[in-house]
């Protein structure tokens, strides 16, 4: 067996691997975009046969492009070792990079708001609120007789 005759399998195998691990990758992204949404039962599983629909495309567009359509058994075989590597050694630091995201949006949105509840709190935002309050009573009152 030539070179020429290896390589291509291993290009093959190589695009297999990747696609599991891109399969898995793609996982914990909907995992994360459903756990934030929190559907209901209906919407879940929409959202599976999306997500599963969405990796099937990508899986026979990538082998089509790669081995010209033809299907062998240790491709299948190839994608569950990326996937299996990616959920066992990957994906628990893709998540704590998820959690560790959150906590930074949360203390982002936290400082936001007190910075603007500073500004409300200025004199000059007070004088105006306390202004258009008695501007709206006493128009109330003078529209009623």
């Amino acid at each position: 067996m030539s070179l020429w005759e290896i390589k291509p399998q291993v290009i093959l195998i190589m695009t297999s691997l990747i696609i599991g691990l891109v399969t898995g990758l793609l996982f914990d992204i909907y995992r994360r975009i459903r756990n934030l949404l929190s559907p209901g039962l209906y919407l879940t599983v929409l959202g599976d046969l999306c997500f599963w629909a969405i990796i099937t495309i990508i899986t026979f567009t990538s082998l089509l492009d790669v081995s010209s359509g033809q299907v062998r058994g240790y491709i299948f075989l190839c994608i569950m070792l990326g996937l299996s590597f990616y959920l066992r050694f990957i994906s628990r630091y893709v998540i704590y990079f998820f959690i560790e995201l959150d906590i930074l949006a949360s203390i982002i949105v936290r400082k936001m708001l007190s910075f603007i509840n500073k500004i409300y709190k200025c004199k000059f935002f007070r004088i105006v609120g306390r202004i258009y309050s008695d501007a709206r009573r006493i128009f109330l009152k003078t529209k009623r007789k």
